[in-house]
Formats: structure tokens, sequence, C-alpha cells
């Protein structure tokens, strides 16, 4: 992006003082607060770190090899069935011309199993096969074992009989009944497809469509069932196929490139307005599920900003249900009360908007997966599906509630600027109250929305970390009890350079031992999407002192003065 010849300036400023007043009645200081301790680092357990290191080995043979190795230390470990199955996933995709030794791997696989895991490992055992594709026949003989071997009644029994005993409560028949045919679904699409490679397309095609029936969400089924459509001219049945699938971020190429295709014919041959109707299609197919009302701060409220952060991956589906619920926390409260920053990562797929100042941040939280999540600095794991935001919003609400009614410890105030190619921050600190040593003023450059459809189906990420400042870009050491000023810049044309070195530096190395290709490289800085947001924390602890959100409005305004006496 060039710079116009007078470049615009951009000024938005806020401010939060916390602590001491400016002029203070003479008083004992009180003592400190205890401050938690951060969570120890989880170890990994010594099989889960063995299969990790055989899977990322890039050679075939050798990683093969290892997963063998792997299966020989650890045989009780539950990870053994699933160090088989890599290695013969690894047969079917590097070594499909080894038909004789792929087709003993299977065997093997299945007779190990027990019996009734041998409907699931039949599954698995087709689904290796097809993505190879390898021994297509064999693949569809397992492929209807696995479907022949889920039973309604049996599925409905042992549902019951699990959240028994987990003394939860049994829901009703019809809604067990849904998750039979959602789970049975997928098994069914994949004897569709095999059917469909072997030439059998109108059986192939009546499976697909019986499982979409059942599972709508399925987007394997969903891309073949829209290539067809396109290809015999239904063009409406097409789109109502493959929108969902490319808006699940999990379409094929060869399903998005039939959607491009049919767009293309009733818009003379352009794809203008593609993106306007997916981001139509988006938010009229998947409104946020939590509904949740305007904060009604209470008599307590303080001065305090809660800080938000979110671990999260582009390619992760159980980030979807936190990344949602971040969502309706961003709708419920003011950015006066709340400022959440997403830190992406890749995990477990590759994710466009990593970098190195987000992995950075994940190490020192010893971020070990995500979904995770810190509210003023106290670590949360854990997340699900879209379906599962209302029950993640609803864990962390009580602690930012709880924080917005305690004072905080450090007075902070922020100026920012965007002028022309630079955001210029000013920080001005006043005498955070505490006495550890290892206080920290992060500041960090974030965008406000970047489209995206990755992975796990979110379309839209709000808040993303873009770059961190200070040395090392490892925040600014604050000392107890003081008064100081901070400036630090970011010089846009350099944080999308860096950006884009480590996404082209990391595609190049592959994911995990795996080659790949990003769908998008999101290096590119939206002018009129940035945001800054400060806090000041105890990196050891992770507590959270005080923290500001500062919107670097996109349209030129005034420079805003604040009333310094607050």
């Amino acid at each position: 992006m060039k710079a116009p010849l007078v470049p615009a300036l951009l000024f938005s400023l806020a401010f939060s003082w916390a602590g001491p007043q400016t002029n203070p009645p003479a008083q004992d200081a009180p003592p400190p607060a205890a401050q938690p301790q951060p969570p120890a680092a989880r170890e990994i357990p010594p099989d889960m770190k063995a299969f990790q290191d055989a899977t990322r080995i890039a050679d075939p043979a050798k990683n093969i090899e290892a997963l063998e190795k792997f299966k020989a230390d650890f045989p009780e470990s539950q990870m053994a069935q699933n160090a088989g199955m890599a290695v013969l996933s690894t047969l079917a995709q590097k070594m499909p011309d080894q038909a004789a030794r792929i087709r003993r791997k299977a065997r093997a696989l299945y007779q190990e199993a027990p019996e009734k895991d041998k409907g699931r490992v039949a599954s698995q055992i087709a689904d290796a096969l097809l993505s190879g594709p390898v021994l297509l026949k064999d693949a569809g003989e397992y492929a209807k074992k696995s479907v022949l071997a889920m039973q309604q009644a049996a599925y409905l029994a042992e549902q019951r009989a699990a959240i028994e005993k987990r003394k939860q409560t049994v829901p009703a028949e019809e809604e067990l009944i849904k998750r039979f045919k959602t789970s049975r679904a997928s098994r069914v699409a994949t004897l569709g497809q095999i059917e469909i490679k072997l030439g059998q397309k109108a059986r192939g095609q009546k499976l697909l469509e019986e499982a979409y029936a059942d599972n709508p969400n399925l987007s394997t089924a969903a891309a073949v069932l829209g290539e067809l459509a396109a290809k015999a001219g239904h063009d409406t049945k097409a789109l109502d196929y493959l929108i969902p699938v490319r808006l699940s971020g999990r379409a094929p190429e060869t399903a998005n490139a039939a959607l491009e295709a049919v767009y293309r014919k009733s818009h003379n041959g352009s794809l203008d307005g593609l993106d306007a109707l997916l981001d139509a299609e988006y938010r009229k197919r998947y409104p946020n599920p939590v509904h949740a009302e305007a904060y009604k701060p209470s008599e307590k409220r303080s001065d305090r900003v809660v800080l938000g952060e979110v671990f999260t991956g582009s390619g992760c589906p159980p980030c979807a249900g936190a990344d949602v619920a971040f969502d309706a926390a961003m709708e419920r409260y003011s950015r006066n009360d709340l400022a959440v920053v997403m830190y992406h990562q890749h995990i477990p797929r590759p994710d466009p908007m990593t970098n190195p100042d987000t992995q950075a941040r994940a190490k020192s939280y010893a971020v070990n997966g995500v979904p995770t999540f810190a509210i003023d600095g106290k670590k949360t794991v854990g997340g699900g599906g879209r379906e599962n935001a209302k029950e993640i919003f609803e864990r962390f609400r009580p602690d930012l509630e709880k924080d917005l009614d305690v004072p905080a410890e450090a007075g902070l105030r922020v100026e920012a600027a965007l002028i022309g190619e630079t955001v210029s921050v000013t920080a001005f600190v006043q005498g955070a109250k505490s006495d550890s040593p290892d206080l920290k003023l992060h500041v960090l450059l974030v965008e406000k929305e970047i489209r995206f459809n990755g992975e796990n189906g979110i379309r839209f990420h709000p808040m993303v970390v873009r770059a961190a400042g200070g040395p090392k870009d490892n925040g600014f050491a604050v000392a107890p009890n003081t008064w100081f000023t901070q400036e630090q810049t970011f010089d846009l044309d350099h944080v999308s350079a860096v950006l884009r070195a480590h996404l082209d530096d990391y595609e190049a190395k592959g994911h995990r031992g795996e080659s790949f290709k990003f769908a998008e490289k999101k290096y590119q800085i939206n002018r009129g999407e940035l945001a800054v947001v400060a806090f000041i924390q105890d990196d050891k602890t992770k507590h959270v002192l005080q923290a500001v959100y500062v919107d670097l409005n996109p349209q030129p305004a005034p420079r805003m003065v604040s009333d310094l006496s607050n």
C-alpha cells in the first residue's frame, strides 16, 4: 500500500488511571495483595511425546519405522492403535505402489481391533485408503463393514450407559437418535465417495444424499454433491451445496473451483461480489448462539479494564466455541470494560494469522494446546464446537465480572496515532502497586477483524495480534511504584514483511513434517482496522494489573484531549 502524498493523521486516545490519585492522602501503603502463582507446565507423558516425535518425521520410510518402534516400546499405550493407523495412512498417501503391504497392514489393523471397535477401525481404514486413493475395492468393503456395524438400538443403549456412568442427565431419545444419524452419516459419505470413484455414480450419489440429509454440516458429502450438480448444469443446487462447504473452511480445491465457475456464469465471468455473498450467507447461517445482554455495572464497578487473552487456531475445530464465546463477550462489554486479544497458533493446522510474537506469547504461558484463554492472566484450557459457546462464555464470565469490581493496581494511559505507515504509541504508567521484580508493560498491535475461512468454520477473526512491542518484542520492564513514559512505534511495512517472512518460512519447512500450501497468507495490514492494546502484567505470575484499549479511527479526526485530573 502506497502512502498518500499528504499522509492522513489519525489519532485515537484512551486513558485509564488507577491506583493512587494525583494527590493521595497521607497514609501507610497497604500490603501488596497476594498474587496467584503461575500454573505448572503439564509434562507430556513419555508415550505421547514419542508418538508426536514419530509423526513429525517427514521421510515416509523413517516415519513408518519410528511409528512401528513406538508400538513396540509402548504396546499398552492408548496411542498404539493411532500409530498403526498413521502407518497405514503414510503407506496409502506416500507409497501407493506398495499395494500388497498396504493390504496386509489394513487386514492386521482390523483383525487386531477388539470386537466392539471393529466398526470404527473399519471406518478409519476406509478413510485412509480413500485418501490415497488406493485399493478402492478393499476400501469399499471396509466402508460397508463400518456402516453395518452402526446399529441404532445398540448405539442408543451405549450412549445412555456412558452418560449415566458420568452421572449426567440422559437426553431425550429424539436427541440421541439425531446423534446416531450424525455419527453414521460420515461413514455413509465415505462409502458414497468410494462408490463414485469406482464408477458407480448413481449409487454413490444416493449414499451422499442420504449422508447429507442426516448431517447437513458434512462438508465431504456436500463438496462432492456440489461438484456433481455443477457438472450437470444444476447451478442453483450446486450453490446450495458449495457455499456452506466454502464457509466450512474444509472445501477441497475442486469444490472451490466449481463454486467460482458457477458464480462466474451468472456474473459476466467475474468473481466481484462473491466475498460479499459469502459474508451474508455466513451471518445468516451461523448467528452467534450466545445472546448476551449489555453489561450493567454493579455498584462496586472499579476503574479496571479486564484483559481477555485467547490462544486459538483457525484450523482448530474445538476453538470455534471459544472464539464465538469471546465474540459474545465483546458484544456484552465495552472496550472500557474488556480488552480482548487473539494469539493465533499453527495448532493443529497451519494458521495464516500466526506470527513469531503470538508463538512467543504462547510459550510464555506454557500453552500446550488450543483453545486456551486467560482472564487477567488466569489461564483456562478447553473448548468445543460453536454449539458449546454459551457453556464456555459462562465459564469465564464470573471471573471477568468479579475482576471488573476490583480496583486496578496501576495507572495506565495510552495515546496512539496512525501517521502514514507508522503507528506511534505513548504509554504513561503511574505507580504500579506491586513489589514484583517481574512487571512488564506489553504493547500489542491488533487488527480488529480479519476475514479468513479456516477449518474451524470461523470466517471473521477479531482482535488478531499482529505485532508486539518492546525489546525482542517482549514488553518493557516496569519498576514498582514509579511514574514513567514509554514510547513504541510500529512500522506497518516492516510488520507486514515479518508476517510474510514467517508464513513463507513455515510453508517451506512444512507443518509437522507434512508439506502444505496456505490457501491465503494474511500478511497484509488493513490500516483501517487497527487498534492497540496495552497492559501491565507480572510476567512470572501472569497477573494483570491494568489494561487499556485504543481504537485507531480509520477516519481523520481531531485529536482528543483528555481530562488528566481524573
